[in-house]
């Protein structure tokens, strides 16, 4: 995280890594978008082609300081508009018990941050995400459990010097783990369980905080996004949202920085968000919409979340 520049990353992971505007790591942003994922999140599909479209908006006029008060950062505010493909295959094969697939993630944002007095406004494709191994149980009792490895691959456009990126400019590596438990009676929840390992940014932004770009490796996230609710007829409804900690701290090549960096509990930052939401069954494609508000942020923007999220298949 900066104390004058907010960055933000799009990719959509573990089922997605998309627009995440702000955790408390390297410029405030950070790979996963979290909340991302709701309903059907912990269940692997049927065997078949899949296109998932997110549509989705963030925004917030808070960055709270380490004891979840506002104004870290000064005349802060940010909005985020994105639009992720993400294209899954599942096979009809089976290892070890389980159905395996893939998918690739790629997302465009429109993105804007006010800060500290600085505006920045930029549009383009951000950072993709891949898994090449995906692996899902289904269980007699109801219950799925799904794995993969997601990889955050920088390749969005980036400037060291900018306000706004696309792109994190490092790689990522998050393990997850995600369940579900579907009761033919209506209940249904989602849970999904990651955890990331930051790699170092070897050409850091230039910020207030560190203002020579010196190496910087964001501190590693456990985060869990989550979905409850029941079926009725062809509606889903209750509610979703997210838990994120960041579990250790950030770590900068100067020497004064990392004194700052230290002085501020490494800069690890945490929230939670809740919010209602609803699916709609039509056919073979799903609909799902959700609003989510965030609080108890820590070395973070604290604000509103809006998803609407297609899924269509394509067949075998």
């Amino acid at each position: 995280m900066t104390i004058r520049h907010i960055g933000i990353a799009t990719t959509l992971c573990a089922s997605l890594g998309l627009i995440n505007t702000a955790q408390a790591t390297e410029t405030g942003g950070g790979v996963y978008p979290n909340g991302a994922e709701n309903y059907l999140a912990g269940a692997l599909p049927p065997p078949g082609l899949y296109e998932l479209t997110y549509l989705t908006q963030y925004s917030a006029n808070r960055f709270n300081d380490g004891n979840g008060h506002s104004g870290f950062l000064p005349d802060f505010k940010v909005r985020a508009d994105a639009l992720v493909s993400r294209t899954v295959y599942v096979s009809d094969k089976t290892f070890m018990g389980a159905n395996w697939g893939g998918h690739l993630i790629v997302p465009l944002v429109d993105l804007e941050v006010d800060a500290a007095g600085v505006n920045d406004h930029r549009r383009g494709v951000g950072d993709i995400t891949v898994n090449p191994l995906i692996m899902g149980w289904h269980f007699d009792n109801g219950l799925h459990l799904t794995t993969g490895l997601d990889i955050n691959v920088p390749i969005g456009s980036y400037d060291r010097n900018a306000q706004a990126n696309f792109s994190r400019h490092y790689w990522n590596f998050e393990p997850v783990v995600a369940f579900a438990y579907y009761d033919p009676d209506g209940f249904a929840l989602d849970m999904k369980f990651m955890y990331d390992f930051n790699q170092k940014n070897t050409s850091a932004q230039i910020t207030g905080l560190n203002p020579t770009g010196s190496d910087y490796r964001s501190g590693q996230e456990l985060h869990v996004d989550f979905a409850a609710g029941y079926n009725i007829d062809q509606w889903q409804v209750g509610v979703s949202g997210y838990y994120y900690k960041q579990t250790t701290d950030d770590h900068v090549g100067d020497r004064a920085t990392q004194d700052v960096i230290d002085s501020l509990d490494g800069l690890k930052g945490q929230a939670f968000a809740l919010g209602p939401a609803i699916r709609y069954n039509a056919g073979p494609a799903q609909i799902i919409a959700t609003w989510q508000h965030e609080f108890e942020s820590e070395y973070r923007p604290q604000g509103e979340r809006l998803w609407l999220k297609f899924i269509i298949p394509f067949g075998k």
